[in-house]
């Protein structure tokens, strides 16, 4: 078992460092400069993934790494302009896309662009962009509805039951309901190692009903920008492709 190098970013931004792949999600900002560093050390295949246009998840900047990246997976409400267009892969949701050693799929989200579903080197890894049971105290019982009944539309289309490990937000300023989208998609899904994102605010802390519920759950949660982590979690519970 090979161990899977973890950096967090900012925000909802993490790199991913496989035995010959790197890959590289919702880049917005790098306080600790964990990219430029890698890709300047490394010969390893780099990949760019894009969940959608918001400022907190895209950057027009990582066009600086293209002469060090292998390919760029946007959702198409992005615009990214490179020298070299072979390299950009503008996907919409229900899209899939073989590249070398990567087999992505675009899910949907319940707010802006996508989430991805990628493969690589035995792994599958997910990266929910956006994608939550977003309930705002402040909105309407009939949008808070809307928002629930989109999420669990979005987890229904979903088709792989495990994933070795997932990005999920987990936002503070939900506040009761920070841990709501969390909590369904851990009991829709397996998740080899669960990872938080998104946290606008404080760290989260799961609570004692997420532990009870998940008491077995392998978590990272960062403890700030810059962190990193080596996971050698591999649970593979899926044997193929689509776990249907």
């Amino acid at each position: 078992m090979k161990p899977v190098n973890l950096y967090f970013l900012h925000h909802s931004g993490f790199m991913v460092e496989l035995e010959k792949v790197i890959l590289v999600f919702d880049y917005y900002l790098d306080p600790a400069g964990h990219v430029e560093k890698k890709l300047q050390e490394t010969d390893k295949a780099v990949y760019f993934f894009v969940s959608h246009v918001h400022g907190d998840h895209f950057n027009p900047a990582i066009r600086k790494f293209e002469d060090r990246v292998s390919g760029y997976f946007l959702h198409r409400d992005c615009r990214l302009v490179l020298q070299n267009d072979s390299l950009l892969h503008m996907m919409d949701v229900g899209d899939s896309v073989e590249e070398g050693p990567l087999s992505v799929h675009m899910y949907g989200s319940t707010d802006a662009g996508g989430s991805f579903m990628v493969e690589a080197e035995g792994l599958r890894i997910f990266h929910a962009g956006d994608l939550n049971w977003w309930h705002w105290a402040g909105e309407g019982d009939g949008d808070n509805r809307d928002a629930r009944d989109g999420f669990f539309h979005e987890l229904s289309l979903i088709k792989e039951k495990s994933v070795d490990l997932a990005f999920i937000p987990v936002d503070a300023r939900q506040q009761v309901a920070r841990e709501w989208g969390v909590k369904q998609y851990l009991s829709h899904f397996t998740a080899g190692l669960l990872v938080p994102m998104h946290a606008f605010g404080q760290r989260w802390t799961p609570s004692y009903e997420f532990h009870w519920l998940f008491p077995d759950q392998e978590m990272w949660i960062p403890a700030g920008d810059g962190d990193t982590a080596v996971s050698y979690t591999h649970l593979r519970a899926h044997e193929t492709s689509q776990d249907l």
